[in-house]
């Protein structure tokens, strides 16, 4: 079963995603309280994954993390002949590398920051964390 943790954590990170998805849209600034300028991380270069917005890369995972948390707490197990938290583990995993290469990029490329980025990143590699520790445990038997 998917840690009972997961479905707020992905439902704050689709809330993040989809904020900067409407503001972006909008046209409108995304101030960020940090005093940094999100504008200049959010419409940058990096701001598009294989022609595919960032938000929306992060609106579609977070939303696939709550539907796969839904799945486990009504019961389900696995999704074909894959354990279900053993996918979401690999989606996650996938997620954090992401954030974590994006921070970097906001770090020493753009040399600005996004907190709400950084805020969607935070959440996606807790996520990971929080999925990978029970096999650290196993790891540690």
């Amino acid at each position: 079963m998917i840690s009972l943790w997961i479905l707020p954590l992905a439902i704050g990170g689709l809330a993040v995603s989809w904020l900067i998805y409407h503001k972006k849209n909008k046209n409108e600034k995304l101030v960020c309280i940090i005093g940094k300028d999100c504008d200049t991380v959010i419409h940058s270069q990096y701001s598009k994954t294989l022609g595919i917005p960032n938000e929306i890369l992060g609106i579609l995972y977070y939303a696939l993390v709550v539907a796969l948390a839904i799945l486990s707490y009504i019961g389900l197990e696995m999704i074909g002949p894959v354990p279900l938290p053993f996918f979401l583990l690999i989606i996650a995993g996938a997620a954090a590398i992401f954030s974590i290469v994006l921070i970097f990029i906001q770090a020493f490329v753009l040399k600005e920051w996004c907190e709400y980025c950084l805020v969607s990143a935070t959440i996606s590699i807790v996520i990971f964390v929080i999925e990978a520790t029970p096999l650290w445990a196993l790891y540690k038997l």
